[in-house]
């Protein structure tokens, strides 16, 4: 077997296993599983294995700094506290709690993450709407939706996004330049698309004390107030690092301390509490990953695949569409991580013209697509588990029929003004 085949068999059979989970095995164990095969049989070097990784590494602070300024914001009740205000906004209707809840959730994915918008809010949405009891799927699926639909607005709203800025050297001008017009025709779309779909089964209007509410939330109010006044800081530093480029690793890290500091002075710092928000999986699993798309491109199968995707452009604004079909296609094939990781890798064989709109169109796709299946990021998949386990009955299926409603004008109208910003 050539080592080209070899490294697509490899592929195919981790990115498989990492989505069936045969005998109930973690993602990051098949992962993981995946990126030594590719070592032990000789497709990557020890070496090139090693570079890849390290490579990464502003990915990694990233994600470590995100889950520590996570578990200390939901400590200090931030999130509860944006549950209660998000249903106060609403003023006892229940069409505008759902789009609070898709406003809230657009605002914690752009500042801390698709990931963080799925493993807080969604139990804090479950509660909240429990609470004032009104069926709960609406708003659910809003959380989820949302969470990848805003993971566009700024590089650090989606970990995918560092992978593709790291490489373009996109600034945060560049950014808003192309990016951000289409996150918010995207997000705008989405937001009409629920409506219209879940309008008449919102429930009837709704009475909440959101003053008792809010207190029970965040009974220490000065802690919530520090917090907030941290998180700001964090949001600030982290787009002044965007405008010139710099990397949002050690910006994640200094605003976790900072966070930890505010709660430290508090007395609510609880290191053991602290650790549950950190998973190690989620490193092991991004990092077989790595090593596994590192074995495609070795190979020479990613050049190939983007050199076929590049060659369906005639420009720019064609390269734009044409990266948002293979994002999202391979978001719903194989995740969007890996997917990303082999078009990223490929790029370097496109055109250096249409390789800027091309992974712009990558990054759109990557983002915005796995909303058609639950399978097509790691965010979605933690959502299902998540809805599962509070007692909401959602199937793969139920998933599925709202993604094929929802997500095909979402992708298009995204396509439509991303492949604008770069006519002409």
């Amino acid at each position: 077997m050539t080592t080209a085949a070899l490294a697509g068999v490899l592929f195919v059979l981790t990115i498989g296993a990492v989505i069936a989970r045969p005998r109930g095995l973690p993602e990051a164990v098949t992962a993981a599983a995946g990126g030594l095969l590719m070592v032990a049989l000789g497709v990557v070097r020890p070496g090139a294995a090693g570079a890849a990784l390290g490579g990464q590494w502003n990915l990694f602070l990233f994600f470590l700094g995100l889950m520590l300024i996570s578990g200390l914001a939901d400590a200090a009740g931030l999130f509860d506290a944006a549950g209660v205000l998000a249903a106060a906004a609403a003023r006892g209707h229940p069409r505008r709690l759902l789009l609070a809840v898709m406003g809230t959730g657009a605002v914690v994915t752009a500042f801390l993450s698709n990931d963080a918008t799925v493993l807080i809010l969604t139990p804090v949405v479950y509660a909240v709407v429990r609470r004032l009891r009104l069926p709960p799927l609406p708003y659910l699926f809003a959380t989820t939706f949302v969470a990848n639909t805003a993971s566009l607005l700024l590089p650090v709203s989606n970990p995918v996004n560092l992978l593709v800025v790291g490489r373009t050297g996109l600034g945060l001008g560049g950014y808003a330049a192309h990016l951000l017009p289409a996150a918010l025709a995207a997000l705008a779309v989405n937001a009409i698309l629920f409506l219209a779909v879940f309008g008449r089964r919102l429930g009837e209007r709704f009475e909440l004390d959101w003053r008792r509410a809010l207190a029970e939330a965040a009974p220490d109010r000065a802690l919530l107030g520090l917090t907030s006044g941290a998180l700001g800081v964090v949001v600030v530093a982290y787009l002044a690092a965007s405008a010139v480029a710099a990397p949002l690793g050690p910006v994640a890290i200094a605003g976790a301390l900072l966070l930890g500091a505010v709660a430290a002075a508090r007395g609510t710092l609880r290191p053991r509490r602290l650790r549950e928000h950190v998973s190690l999986s989620l490193f092991i699993y991004v990092a077989g990953l790595v090593v596994v798309a590192q074995g495609v491109e070795s190979a020479g199968l990613a050049g190939l695949l983007a050199r076929g995707l590049a060659g369906l452009a005639n420009g720019p604004a064609a390269a734009a569409l044409v990266g948002v079909l293979g994002g999202a296609a391979g978001a719903n094939l194989v995740n969007n991580v890996p997917a990303t990781l082999v078009l990223l890798a490929g790029s370097g064989h496109v055109a250096a013209g249409l390789r800027l709109p091309f992974l712009a169109g990558v990054l759109t796709g990557a983002d915005l697509g796995p909303n058609l299946t639950p399978v097509g990021s790691l965010s979605t998949m933690l959502w299902l588990v998540i809805v599962r386990r509070g007692g909401a009955r959602v199937s793969a299926l139920d998933y599925l029929k709202l993604g094929l409603l929802v997500t095909p004008a979402v992708l298009l109208a995204a396509a439509l003004v991303l492949a604008a910003t770069f006519q002409g």
